[in-house]
């Protein structure tokens, strides 16, 4: 019996163009150690809005405090996953997720070690979403040169408000 297989529907190992340029191994996010004064001060803390709650006569708010406080402590002692970055001719691979380059208006990167070392993706849409990568200890200037060709760099900007506020308080 002849073979029917068409030429067209081989897979020709030629024609993968999405060639990995630069890849890292770095976790989802950096946990931040907390100390027993970081404990007591912050039962301190939620112990008085909750007072200021039932003072007010708030119950809506101490629901929203409550929820708060059982979601922290059901994520507090949540280890990071390392994820494969992955820098290729065609996009962006973080862990499971592929964003291509003309799906992505800007990036910048933020590098203050050893406190911020982190690369941030605005993708577009009706609204703008931001995707946080830390880059562990992945050479910034390589990366800015080979993303800066493909996606323009909004330069001069620093962490995200929530990133700033989650990395004081410590509650990543």
């Amino acid at each position: 019996m002849p073979n029917t297989k068409s030429k067209n529907t081989e897979v020709n190992p030629d024609l993968n163009h999405d060639k990995v340029l630069l890849e890292w191994k770095t976790p989802e996010f950096i946990p931040y150690p907390r100390t027993k004064t970081w404990y007591i001060v912050a039962s301190i803390i939620v112990g008085g809005l909750l007072t200021y709650a039932i003072l007010t006569g708030s119950i809506t708010m101490f629901i929203a405090f409550a929820m708060i406080i059982v979601l922290f402590l059901l994520t507090h002692n949540k280890q990071p996953k390392i994820l494969d970055v992955q820098i290729t001719e065609l996009g962006v691979r973080y862990g499971k997720d592929f964003y291509h380059y003309n799906a992505i208006n800007s990036f910048w990167i933020v590098y203050h070690p050893p406190y911020v070392r982190s690369f941030y993706l605005r993708l577009g849409g009706k609204s703008y979403k931001y995707v946080k990568i830390e880059l562990n200890h992945q050479n910034p200037v390589e990366l800015r040169k080979l993303i800066g060709k493909e996606v323009p760099e909004i330069e001069g900007m620093g962490e995200r408000g929530f990133d700033i506020i989650s990395r004081l308080l410590r509650i990543q």
